[in-house]
């Protein structure tokens, strides 16, 4: 499935949320956090289907194009580490909501 990446993140009033640099935060960034955070329990398998989501994500800037099992790791990963807003908000997307 394909997936644009480059979706800007906003803050509950609607505005486009800024990450480095006051650079618009992007899918792309949050999920690339999120994929090299490590979490408990992540075996060897796990980890290295986070590091093959994270390559094909470090390569493109405007959508990558993930298996279902993928975007499976990918929401845990999300989920896992990220505050409700962001989660929300990039479950939508991956979902194309």
């Amino acid at each position: 499935m394909k997936v644009k990446i480059n979706q800007q993140l906003k803050d509950v009033e609607g505005n486009i949320l800024k990450g480095e640099k006051e650079r618009p935060l992007t899918m792309r960034d949050v999920c690339i956090n999120s994929l090299l955070t490590p979490i408990q329990g992540d075996d060897e398998k796990v980890k290295w289907e986070k590091y093959e989501i994270f390559k094909s994500m470090r390569d493109s800037k405007e959508e990558v194009d993930l298996k279902i099992e993928q975007i499976t790791i990918l929401k845990k990963a999300v989920g896992k580490v990220q505050p409700p807003l962001l989660m929300g908000q990039i479950w939508d997307m991956l979902e194309n909501k």
